[in-house]
């Protein structure tokens, strides 16, 4: 799509506040809307959201969130990204596609992960894009290369945050929220009672939770935590993080449109049952959930972040009464013939 072209149908969130639109101006990547489809197979109340195809080459969720970072990368006139992830980030491979895609040096300062074909996947996506993969013995070692990295001190050098999430990218999920709404309006699916999406570094779970209150939407949004709670002593994964990106995009909203209320974050539900004992690794309701959703709906889920959403996504459906939402957050894209 041609990045001059702002239809209403790509971000609906900017429609409802035009004042957004100079100071995000985000940049249009993702195929938008993504398909929301009945998941027969599971039963009357399945439902789920195809971020798995946001972009015809890469899908997945942090395509959603690179709309608006990279209009930020533009605005500081950037010339190298530096961001962090594991050895299987999804996320370096989004932002390396988009790097090359911007003609930019784009490093990846990565911790060790479980190996698996996953794993393995993604790295071969990373070198095809040229992604500069640094590897480091330990998350610790990696987050302080982040955060005390010599490049910190040229301004024309990019920090993204592991997962693309930032409180810019926030806004991602924001729109993907009124995008729903749009789509419940022309009767595409009903209103979901709750919406399970994976939660790591919090701006996919911040945006939505944060956008079906601003939609106006009766909707639960469960992150089902797939990363540890703390780094140390420090918060990771908790719904403190998530509302502090809440009251961030708040803010920058707030600044921008008088006419919003000011509103307090809405409260972050997050669900820690299904994490199982650690970052990338499997667990027995994971592999069965993936099981099943290739059996039934031939779709591919791994054992990181969407097989355990989907475990959980299969247990709310056996307890809960009306639509649940799986939102797919997992890349469906080949790898490049060439």
């Amino acid at each position: 799509m041609p990045e001059d072209v702002y239809p209403d149908h790509h971000w609906p969130l900017l429609r409802e506040y035009p004042a957004l639109m100079p100071v995000l101006n985000p940049v249009a990547l993702a195929s938008l809307p993504t398909p929301v489809s009945a998941l027969a197979a599971f039963g009357p109340h399945a439902w789920i959201k195809h971020d798995n195809i946001t972009h015809p080459v890469y899908g997945g969720n942090k395509i959603r969130k690179l709309e608006f970072v990279l209009a930020e990368i533009r605005r500081y006139h950037a010339d190298h990204i530096i961001t962090l992830g594991a050895t299987g980030t999804n996320s370096g491979i989004a932002a390396g596609m988009i790097c090359a895609q911007e003609k930019l040096p784009c490093t990846v300062l990565m911790f060790p992960q479980a190996d698996s074909p996953t794993v393995q996947a993604n790295q071969r996506w990373m070198q095809h894009f040229g992604v500069n993969m640094e590897n480091h013995a330990s998350l610790w070692s990696a987050v302080l290369r982040y955060y005390l990295h010599p490049q910190r001190l040229r301004p024309k050098t990019y920090f993204l945050f592991a997962g693309c999430s930032n409180p810019i990218s926030t806004f991602g999920y924001i729109n993907a929220a009124f995008e729903l709404r749009d789509q419940i309006r022309r009767g595409e699916c009903p209103e979901p009672v709750e919406i399970i999406v994976p939660v790591s570094s919090a701006s996919t779970l911040a945006g939505l939770t944060l956008g079906v209150a601003l939609a106006g939407l009766n909707t639960k949004v469960t992150g089902i935590r797939v990363a540890a709670e703390k780094l140390g002593p420090f918060a990771a994964c908790t719904p403190g993080v998530v509302e502090r990106l809440e009251r961030a995009a708040l803010k920058i909203m707030h600044g921008y449109v008088p006419s919003l209320p000011q509103l307090r974050p809405p409260e972050v539900c997050m669900d820690g049952r299904y994490f199982g004992t650690g970052y990338g690794e499997s667990t027995p309701e994971a592999t069965a959930a993936i099981s099943a959703f290739q059996e039934h709906i031939g779709l591919t889920l791994e054992s990181t972040y969407s097989g355990k959403a989907a475990a959980a996504f299969l247990d709310k459906l056996a307890n809960t009464r009306g639509p649940v939402l799986f939102w797919n957050t997992f890349n469906s894209r080949p790898f490049p013939a060439t």
